[in-house]
């Protein structure tokens, strides 16, 4: 922008909204939605709460400009008209200004020029058509743009910009001819048009709302613009970073309620959702847990000491001897350990299996003394079945009591709390996650591979990690943490002055999680082609996310993501797949089909505890 300002003016006039600060909104009305959201609004008569406080406060502008004699009113003009609708006009003009003040952030390059300027010996002012009281605007462009600077805003003369007025002021100001100064902003009417009429050198900036129809909480905020082009960081900011906003709030209000001391996050898929906690409840005492239920699987044996549990769930010989690192026998590879139990525990016997659990589980429970795991603590992990949960109870014994937080879960136990469902119910919520789970995982996954096992060396703790992908697929990660990691910033700089509970955050991600997974458009499609999911104990299962073939019903039976596989097919086949997604994960088929594979399970485990 500083190439395209002329070197030979006396004044460089910015407009301040969206060129030199802008809020991380799509538009600038959603102020007075998050208003509404920090429940100080009481209204006068309960059926005015219908409309909602944003067409309230939109009207009240409009009634006071109609009153007014000046071109341009002042917010306390706008309140004075809502105090026939709100009880508490003046608590709730503090907040909306609170609100303000929290969104507010500058935008570096821009703010820049101006600094650029200054130095230069450059005479530099802002110009901007705003409501906002001058004392407040002083505070913004103080602590955002520069020190000293000259405000010029339509509330304080009652002339606009609009008009050319408030141009007209500037100029008498200063003493200056319009052919003199040059004026920067994004509006195409007030900032260009209007000062070109003057005579004065205008450079428009892009606009920066967005227009999509935005009814919830977490899509009032905006991707930045250094997202465009990349899906996957838009992602991260749109999709990713609420869903870590809202469960990091269900574990602080849970733990607050129950005294729970500690919070500790497990890896690989809960440090985004750790980073979300730590700007809620920054309080709170919190620790990542570098563990995997295959680095607790092998010390987890020499403390229940079942050799049941090694024989759970059908797999075939050689995933048997992967998930516990031990080199599988030529003559074992191809049989079923359920059924040729002796053979293999006689393998287990010769190889140093036994000794080595031993040891990993010392190195094991040294590395959670090291890490203050004891006392009454919070154990957070993504979900699904709390296998890492039981894991952790067989290692660390009556130590500690655990409080297991998941984001979903499909099993039913005290000490396991789900928060977008709990023991598959909602049936909606959890056949929305499940029908694209694999992408689900993928979105929350640390940007590292797989843990395989905690080693101990020299008084500090390694890791081995499986490699199990390649790292351009890792790097994909990054990019989700970084779209994320911003929404986290923005949405925490404002999350102590909100009080949403839980259910309407629970709202909000059934609008998000039904845009990004169960109607996926091409662009969120075509970004998952080529990324791969290692599925199964250890990653033993890999496949594509997202297959191009044509549709058949095995390809939909063992797709990992089927909304958007039928989706993309064509043709009667195509249809008759999206008739037959639609019916599979309808709640009422998805309870009967989980519900009876979990009271499979149950009697299976209940029958093998027994033998």
């Amino acid at each position: 922008m500083l190439d395209q300002l002329e070197k030979n003016k006396k004044l460089y006039s910015f407009d301040l909204f969206d060129t030199l600060i802008s809020r991380p909104l799509k538009r600038p009305f959603h102020v007075f939605d998050l208003v509404e959201c920090t429940g100080v609004v009481h209204y006068r008569f309960p059926g005015f709460g219908v409309f909602g406080f944003r067409r309230w406060r939109v009207m009240a502008e409009r009634v006071a400009r109609k009153l007014s004699k000046k071109e341009d009113i002042s917010i306390w003009q706008i309140y004075r008209v809502l105090g026939w609708v709100v009880h508490n006009p003046a608590k709730v003009l503090k907040q909306e200004l609170a609100l303000e003040r929290a969104l507010l952030k500058p935008i570096p390059e821009n703010v820049q020029v101006v600094a650029s300027l200054i130095d230069q010996g450059k005479q530099c002012c802002i110009v901007t058509d705003m409501y906002l009281p001058l004392w407040f605007l002083r505070k913004i462009v103080q602590e955002h743009v520069a020190h000293g600077i000259n405000i010029f805003a339509s509330s304080s003369f009652g002339a606009t910009k609009h008009s050319g007025n408030l141009y007209k002021r500037v100029a008498e100001h200063y003493g200056l001819d319009f052919s003199e100064i040059q004026h920067v902003g994004d509006n195409h009417y007030s900032d260009c048009i209007v000062p070109e009429r003057l005579g004065m050198a205008v450079n428009r900036m892009p606009d920066r709302s967005v227009r999509d129809g935005a009814s919830s909480i977490f899509e009032y905020f905006a991707p930045h613009d250094d997202f465009q082009g990349n899906t996957l960081a838009k992602l991260g900011y749109s999709l990713v970073g609420p869903a870590c906003v809202a469960f990091a709030k269900f574990i602080k209000d849970d733990i607050e309620r129950r005294g729970i001391d500690k919070v500790f996050f497990c890896a690989r898929d809960t440090y985004l959702i750790k980073e979300a906690f730590d700007q809620l409840a920054a309080e709170a005492t919190s620790c990542y847990l570098r563990l995997s239920r295959r680095a607790l699987y092998v010390p987890a044996f020499s403390c229940h000491k079942n050799k049941e549990r090694l024989f759970e769930r059908r797999i075939s010989g050689r995933e048997f001897f992967e998930r516990i690192d031990v080199v599988a026998p030529e003559s074992l590879v191809d049989l079923d350990p359920c059924k040729n139990k002796p053979l293999f525990m006689q393998a287990l016997k010769e190889s140093d299996f036994f000794q080595r659990s031993e040891e990993d589980a010392t190195v094991l429970l040294d590395y959670l003394k090291s890490q203050d795991f004891s006392g009454n603590v919070a154990l957070v992990d993504l979900g699904w079945r709390g296998t890492l949960q039981d894991s952790m109870k067989s290692v660390i014994g009556e130590q500690c009591k655990m409080t297991g937080y998941y984001f979903g879960s499909i099993v039913s136990s005290e000490d396991m709390h789900g928060f977008y469902f709990n023991d598959c119910v909602p049936r909606r919520r959890f056949s929305r996650i499940f029908q694209a789970l694999p992408v689900f995982e993928f979105l929350f996954t640390e940007p590292v591979r797989s843990l395989k096992r905690i080693c101990h060396n020299n008084g500090e703790f390694g890791y081995e990690y499986v490699d199990d992908e390649q790292q351009k697929q890792i790097e994909l990660r990054q990019e989700i943490a970084k779209g994320c990691r911003q929404f986290i910033e923005d949405y925490g700089s404002v999350a102590n002055i909100l009080h949403c509970d839980s259910r309407l955050y629970l709202r909000s991600l059934d609008i998000l999680f039904n845009r990004y997974l169960i109607k996926p458009d091409a662009e969120m499609i075509e970004a998952f082609y080529g990324v791969g999911h290692a599925e199964g104990f250890g990653g033993s299962k890999y496949a594509q996310i997202v297959d191009r073939e044509a549709f058949t019903f095995s390809g939909y039976r063992n797709s990992y993501w089927r909304a958007a596989y039928v989706s993309t097919a064509k043709g009667f086949m195509g249809f008759l797949g999206r008739r037959l997604h639609s019916m599979v994960y309808s709640p009422m088929v998805v309870g009967l089909i989980y519900k009876r594979h979990g009271l499979a399970l149950k009697t299976w485990r209940l029958k093998r505890s027994r033998a």
